[in-house]
């Protein structure tokens, strides 16, 4: 009745030992806590329940013993008799029954007899979760699931983004989130507007809304269900970079120009008054949702703080400067004005004890950064934490003796277009940084679920640094993981399809720029699909080579990968895996299709119509919810161009027409 292959953990245990023998299990009596490990009492039960097999099985006591582990750490040993959870923290028993329950995951209604030792690396494990597109929509059960998943990855840090402002895309609104309201200022109340397809109507139609995190007002409830499973929220707040709203919509802190005029972008850190009301903010911030919730940490950004173009709708090349020109900050440079900033808000934070971190990128290229630690030690502030991010080669090493470091990768920049496999710059950035010394594995992300492997790999090394096997050893685990009846072939398909995934410059810099987030940009210097098409049909380079490579690579390895399974609160990741690299494939054939159609001249459509609306039937199959809209507008994009692009091509001359760029490939 019950098969019993080695179970795979992720992330892998420091150490593992495991019998031949098996416990066919009815279910838990899960008994008291100790007074000093009991804080997650609650989830513990929770998870513990999940325990829950045949009749024939025996109901198992699970004791737990007080003792000195590493922080974090955990002792699993399971036996006939009973399980038995050892730690020295709440949070270590939280993670013995995390890995419990991953056990009885792969279990079929039995557990293997097993003593598990192990602790993390990184004491700081976990995911930022960005704004820029699809977070806006997610309501409190979708943040609800997101920390249960992250949880059950034994990380125990979320920074969620409250505040950030973006360039401009699509329509040509402006791209600003702001999550938490604040009653003193209702000026920052910041509507949404999307235009999209819509699967029922199969028309294009137009969403206004605001942010639901806004509109609900829930982060506190956020906080609360995190803190439940021993997961620090912090919030991040954008700027002085990636702000546009509050210097807007509260123009008295605004920037000013040479003629003394507000720009709407980044701050004036001198003026008495615009000092005073952007602590003002920042207070009204503390005292609405930080405080009451038991908030210890503010991400204040502080990253790529310069100027700018594509943020004013009126004029998109206009570039806009953060910097301050009135009559004092004219005297400071950008370094000056960023530590003056970051200044502002952590003495307004510090009366409520409330730490900073920051990324480092502005601080490190303005050469401020011991200015500004000189700055806040002179002052009797706290040093704060750096997160130190790269998302490309090479990997950059954190700087670990001024202060504390976190090393940051990310788990996918834009994968609610097309599945990226950043591993590779998970691993080198959390190598660097196991290296130098830094505290914290915080990786940027979007919270899709095509990023598993991504988040799953993170938690791998962020755990266990020593015993992940890096890469390639994540890789063959994972497979087996989660395609447990075969999983050569599911590693096989892993690798051959990273060749395409796993690329940097042709994901990010080739493929991406097929949708129109990357590629309708700056409005009015080019114009897509038009210009795309152009750059598509040229015979040097061979681009038109590249995605029909690209294409068959995707579809081959999705054929290849073989039937996996559930896993515990994520649906089949292969399942998803496939689905979502044959829907890029779909994507990016349809592109050349209609390159094949501008090429030929041809007036007969039809066909193409027809197969674009299957593309948006497919993609509104299956889905999130909260990202639908915004996965089915990078379609629709392209989609609603094909008659006007092609009739705009024909009466401006056309493309190139097809021919080999290299005279053997004929």
């Amino acid at each position: 009745m019950f098969d019993f292959g080695e179970p795979v953990l992720v992330p892998q245990p420091r150490m593992w030992r495991s019998a031949s023998g098996e416990v066919v299990v009815r279910g838990l009596d899960v008994r008291s806590l100790p007074v000093g490990l009991d804080a997650y009492t609650g989830r513990v039960h929770q998870l513990l329940s999940l325990v829950a097999g045949p009749s024939e099985g025996r109901v198992v006591p699970v004791v737990f013993r007080e003792g000195r582990f590493p922080s974090e750490g955990y002792e699993l040993r399971i036996d006939r008799s009973e399980v038995e959870i050892g730690a020295s923290s709440a949070r270590g028993v939280l993670h013995a029954a995390r890995t419990l329950v991953d056990l009885w995951d792969q279990a079929n209604g039995a557990l293997r007899e097993v003593n598990i030792s192990d602790s993390p690396t990184f004491p700081v494990r976990g995911i930022f979760v960005e704004s820029f597109v699809g977070t806006d929509s997610m309501c409190l059960d979708d943040w609800k699931l997101l920390i249960d998943r992250m949880g059950q990855l034994k990380f125990n840090t979320i920074g969620v983004s409250i505040y950030n402002c973006w360039d401009i895309h699509h329509e040509g609104d402006r791209s600003e989130y702001l999550f938490t309201p604040l009653d003193d200022f209702p000026a920052l109340r910041s509507t949404q507007r999307i235009v999209t397809w819509d699967p029922v109507g199969e028309r294009e139609c137009e969403y206004r809304y605001l942010p639901s995190m806004y509109q609900d007002d829930f982060f506190g409830e956020i906080v609360l269900y995190a803190a439940a499973q021993g997961i620090e929220v912090i919030p991040h707040l954008g700027g002085p970079g990636h702000s546009t709203l509050i210097p807007r919509a509260v123009p008295g802190v605004s920037a000013l120009d040479e003629d003394g005029r507000p720009t709407g972008y980044g701050y004036c850190v001198t003026h008495p008054t615009a000092k005073k009301t952007l602590a003002r903010i920042v207070g009204a911030l503390v005292r609405q949702h930080l405080r009451p919730n038991g908030i210890s940490r503010l991400h204040v950004a502080g990253d790529e703080y310069y100027p700018i173009s594509n943020v004013d709708p009126f004029d998109r090349a206009r570039v806009v400067s953060p910097y301050c020109r009135c009559s004092e900050c004219k005297k400071l440079d950008p370094g000056q004005q960023l530590v003056e900033y970051l200044t502002i808000i952590g003495q307004a934070l510090a009366r409520d004890g409330i730490g900073m971190i920051h990324w480092h990128d502005s601080l490190i290229r303005e050469d401020a950064l011991d200015i500004y630690l000189a700055r806040l030690e002179k002052l009797g502030l706290p040093a704060p934490v750096i997160a130190w991010w790269n998302y490309n080669d090479p990997a950059l090493r954190p700087v670990t003796n001024r202060t504390e470091a976190w090393s940051c990768p990310t788990t996918g920049l834009a994968s609610f277009m097309f599945p990226q496999d950043f591993s590779s710059n998970i691993e080198t950035m959390l190598r660097r940084g196991y290296e130098a010394g830094a505290s914290g594995a915080f990786a940027y992300s979007l919270p899709v679920e095509s990023d598993l492997a991504n988040y799953a790999f993170l938690a791998d090394l962020s755990w266990n640094f020593e015993g992940s096997g890096g890469v390639s050893g994540f890789r063959l685990r994972w497979a087996s993981r989660t395609c447990p009846e075969n999983a050569q072939a599911a590693g096989s398909a892993l690798a051959q399809v990273s060749t395409v995934t796993a690329c940097y410059p042709l994901v990010m810099y080739i493929l991406n720029h097929v949708f129109p987030f990357f590629a309708t940009g700056l409005g009015g210097s080019k114009a897509y699909p038009d210009d795309l098409l152009h750059v598509f049909s040229v015979v040097q380079p061979p681009m038109a080579e590249v995605l029909r490579q690209t294409i068959e690579t995707l579809r081959d390895a999705a054929s290849q990968m073989p039937v996996g399974r559930d896993l515990y609160l994520w649906p089949n990741p292969m399942n998803v895996w496939r689905r979502e690299h044959n829907r890029m494939a779909d994507f990016l054939e349809l592109f050349l299709d209609i390159l094949a159609v501008a090429r030929s001249g041809s007036v007969d459509i039809g066909g193409l119509q027809e197969r674009s609306i299957e593309v948006l039937r497919d993609t509104a199959r299956e889905g999130t919810a909260c990202w639908l809209p915004f996965i089915l507008r990078e379609r629709w994009g392209l989609i609603r161009e094909i008659g006007p692009v092609l009739h705009r091509l024909r009466s401006g001359g056309g493309v190139s027409a097809s021919e080999t760029w290299y005279a053997w490939n004929l």
